[in-house]
């Protein structure tokens, strides 16, 4: 269970460093964009993919991520360059809302009823988002009681759990 937490705790990091990169790029080139007199000749249908291509590269800087340049090369292609700062604002409002479909994960020693799962995720979404999604396992080894992780935030209330917890007191204790 440490492993779980420990790589979850990695790859969340890797997430919000690749969200944070994203969000940068994708506002640099909407900056670049706004800041030169190009939306028009992105937008021309009359101008040729060619000649767009070679205005994107030369916005889009070497280091930027590629999904970025696809997106400009996209948007250009289609003459919907004009979207640009709308779909970077709607980017932005996801970014804001956190992850959709988060996925809480719910651990008990035996199979909850439906009406548990029912009140349980009430209570979760109401706390941590209405988009919370939700997986159950079973394991027995935790004796009793749940033990909920949602992204980094781990609530263990099981009976294992609180064993440990007992017997770490009372080693240090003596």
């Amino acid at each position: 269970m440490a492993d779980a937490a420990l790589a979850q705790t990695y790859a969340r990091a890797v997430f919000e460093k690749a969200v944070e990169k994203y969000t940068h790029d994708l506002h640099a080139l909407a900056n670049a964009v706004a800041n030169s007199n190009l939306l028009t000749r992105l937008d021309n249908a009359a101008e040729s993919f060619e000649s767009k291509k070679a205005l994107i590269n030369g916005l889009v800087p070497a280091q930027a991520d590629p999904e970025v340049r696809n997106l400009a090369l996209l948007l250009a292609s289609k003459n919907q360059m004009h979207l640009l700062s709308d779909v970077v604002n709607a980017f932005d409002h996801l970014v804001a809302q956190g992850t959709p479909g988060a996925l809480g994960i719910v651990t008990s020693a035996i199979a909850l009823t439906a009406t548990d799962k029912e009140k349980l995720e009430a209570k979760l979404r109401a706390q941590y988002g209405e988009q919370l999604n939700f997986e159950y396992r079973l394991d027995p080894a935790i004796l009793g009681g749940l033990i909920v992780r949602i992204g980094d935030v781990v609530i263990d209330g099981s009976v294992s759990g609180k064993l440990a917890v007992m017997k770490q007191k009372l080693e240090t204790a003596r």
